[in-house]
């Protein structure tokens, strides 16, 4: 082979030499580009959309009062206080005695009706006696006035033996009226002493103070050796049956989500344990001035609670199974509500209708399905369009930690 040929193959080696290399150092340059472009896309948390149980509460705070007071005390005045059978906080049966009265000058009383009771029938046995005696006198007066007017037919007796015989007659008859009006008038007073005995007897009664219903006894303002007063007030104030309330107001806006019978658990101050109770009075009248209106929740009885507490209680308004997210997954764009819904590695902005709101958790009416999967914390790190790396989580607390 000559010195040319020689040549030309070492030229031809070494070009292909040159070409094989900048091939491979091509490739390596594109793989590196490559890499970095999937490097800079950002790790992202996601959720999945999942159905659970929602629940809509509204929150309202009040005090306890008995749900029916009862005022106890007495129309007699001006006795004295003798006993006090029942205290603050005591549980009563109706019909028991809480308080009796000194019944003395009643008791005179009483004895001095009997008194003229007696007197009104002795004076009624005398009466009908009169009238015994007053008819037999007219009888008597009758027949004598027979006679003479039979004789002084026949010319034998006198015009004025006529005339005494007639007076004679309507005497009689006036004394007998006489007698009769005096029964009645003594009859009249009887019944007037039974009266009167009755309202003596109903006042001996009422002098024992006793419960009108069943329940426990709120307070106490009767004192031993005091004297009953018109003015004093009430004896005792109760509770009726042992049935509390929480009385509370709530917003005017607030008031059309309520119904009656809506399940509440109420926590009252002091107690470990929510009280169950239902919504029992939707005042249908709001505050002028304050815009409020007025809410009753009938409480499950239990003796740890007392009139006054101060109580927070949770009403349950809706229930029922729903797509939810977390409250961090949505983002406002003026009066819509979207999450970023992450599809193949792709942030799409999606708009949807809400629905009840929880704690940590929303309802998603429409524009989600369960299972897709959305931003943790939208609206903070992507954007609409942006390709993610998505790393699902079961905690919506976490967030974007890349």
């Amino acid at each position: 082979m000559s010195q040319n040929s020689k040549q030309i193959l070492i030229s031809l080696a070494l070009a292909l030499s040159l070409s094989t290399s900048m091939t491979a150092s091509g490739f390596a340059e594109e793989k590196a580009a490559a890499a970095i472009h999937e490097a800079k896309a950002p790790v992202i948390n996601v959720v999945p959309a999942s159905q659970n149980e929602m629940v809509a509460t509204l929150t309202v705070t009040g005090t306890i009062v008995p749900r029916q007071e009862v005022a106890v005390g007495t129309d007699v005045a001006g006795l004295l206080v003798l006993e006090l059978n029942a205290d603050q906080g005591d549980v009563v049966k109706e019909g028991d005695i809480l308080a009796r009265l000194d019944k003395s000058s009643l008791e005179i009383q009483l004895a001095q009706i009997e008194a003229q009771r007696a007197s009104a029938e002795a004076s009624i046995a005398q009466s009908e006696a009169q009238i015994v005696d007053a008819e037999i006198a007219v009888r008597q007066a009758l027949e004598a006035l027979g006679r003479a007017r039979a004789l002084s037919a026949k010319g034998i007796n006198s015009k004025m033996e006529l005339d005494n015989a007639t007076n004679a007659h309507d005497s009689a008859n006036a004394r007998l009226n006489t007698a009769r009006q005096a029964l009645a008038a003594t009859k009249s007073q009887l019944q007037l002493v039974a009266a009167q005995k009755r309202d003596v007897m109903l006042r001996i009664q009422k002098a024992d103070v006793r419960a009108p219903a069943s329940g426990v006894v709120l307070s106490r303002n009767a004192l031993l050796g005091g004297i009953v007063s018109f003015n004093a007030g009430p004896l005792f104030r109760m509770a009726r049956d042992q049935d509390f309330e929480l009385a509370a107001n709530i917003p005017e806006a607030d008031l059309p989500r309520l119904k009656e019978n809506m399940p509440v658990a109420v926590r009252v101050s002091g107690m470990q344990e929510p009280v169950a109770g239902r919504v029992r009075l939707i005042s249908p009248e709001i505050t002028a001035s304050s815009r409020l209106g007025s809410v009753k929740i009938a409480l499950d009885r239990n003796p740890a609670i007392r009139p006054g507490n101060f109580a927070r209680a949770i009403i349950e308004l809706a229930r029922r199974d729903g797509i939810s997210v977390p409250l961090s997954a949505i983002v406002y764009h003026g009066k819509s509500a979207l999450v970023q819904v992450v599809k193949d590695g792709v942030v799409e902005s999606r708009k949807i209708a809400l629905g009840i709101r929880s704690d940590r958790t929303v309802e998603v009416l429409q524009g989600l399905n369960e299972g897709e999967d959305v931003v943790a914390r939208a609206g903070t790190f992507v954007a609409n369009g942006d390709r993610v790396t998505a790393v699902r989580v079961t905690n919506e607390a976490t967030g974007a930690v890349k």
